[in-house]
């Protein structure tokens, strides 16, 4: 019974899952990385490649 609430909860944690937005609701931005260079969000999805964004910081 254990194994089954567990398979079940999983099965719900998974199909309700819902990322924060869609492609289409994309909002451009411009970014800079570490070297100081500036990249752009549409640019990069109009030349059809595909963007993966972590935010991610240091002190």
């Amino acid at each position: 019974m254990r194994k089954f609430t567990l398979l079940v909860a999983m099965f719900f944690a998974t199909t309700l899952a819902f990322s924060q937005t869609t492609l289409t609701e994309a909002v451009d931005f411009t970014g800079t990385d570490i070297y100081g260079e500036e990249f752009n969000l549409f640019e990069i999805l109009d030349g059809g490649q595909y963007v993966c964004i972590d935010f991610f910081f240091t002190t």
